[in-house]
């Protein structure tokens, strides 16, 4: 027997199939801050499940006009959604530096985290190698999806219930954050002071390599 799969009482439609494998998708809104059930039918009975899909949220920090300046740490803060159990998200950062050589590298930095609170934070030391000298040009990706449901992790709990197993998930994405990665130089914040330092130590390696 072919498994059928309603969502609300709505029968989702199969998209792609292969021998036991069944691909089922429906390309449609479907209004947040409300309770979706889940039932599959098939040939050993029925398994459900429950989720809402989580309301709209905003992203506090970074702001849309944030850069993330050579030598930072990277702060994300969120508005708490309702109905969210949880939130997935992701960081990626691409850039081309300096190195301490002199020689033109290139750096790309991705993370993907299950976050139970509304805010997560990054080290400059992940974000930036050691051998960073000045970064040229770079741009960085924040996304944030609002989450009901079980996490898709090692040792976590199903929530598919009755004849089956496996994880379902309600999700919103409704913001994400675009920005650039430019040198330390460029900092508003970064003295006379500091420059000089930076540049008497790249005179030291220059002359003691």
């Amino acid at each position: 027997k072919i498994p059928l799969v309603l969502i609300n009482d709505t029968t989702i439609p199969i998209t792609d199939f292969y021998y036991h494998y069944f691909l089922y998708s429906e390309f449609k809104s479907f209004p947040i801050k409300q309770e979706y059930t889940l039932k599959i039918e098939h040939g050993w009975g029925e398994a459900n499940g429950k989720v809402f899909v989580p309301a709209d949220f905003q992203i506090l920090r970074p702001d849309r006009n944030f850069i993330l300046y050579q030598d930072s740490n990277l702060y994300c803060l969120w508005q708490k959604a309702p109905n969210a159990s949880w939130y997935f998200f992701t960081v990626y950062l691409s850039y081309s530096y300096i190195d301490t050589n002199g020689e033109t590298k290139y750096f790309g930095f991705f993370s993907d985290s299950a976050v139970y609170d509304t805010f997560i934070s990054y080290e400059k030391k992940v974000l930036f190698p050691s051998d960073v000298d000045s970064v040229k040009w770079g741009t960085g990706t924040i996304n944030i999806w609002a989450m009901d449901g079980s996490t898709i992790l090692p040792g976590a709990k199903e929530n598919i219930r009755g004849d089956g197993s496996g994880f379902y998930n309600g999700a919103n994405h409704s913001e994400e954050r675009y920005f650039r990665i430019v040198a330390q130089d460029e900092n508003p914040f970064f003295s006379a002071k500091d420059a000089r330092e930076r540049l008497i130590k790249r005179l030291h390696r220059k002359f003691h390599r």
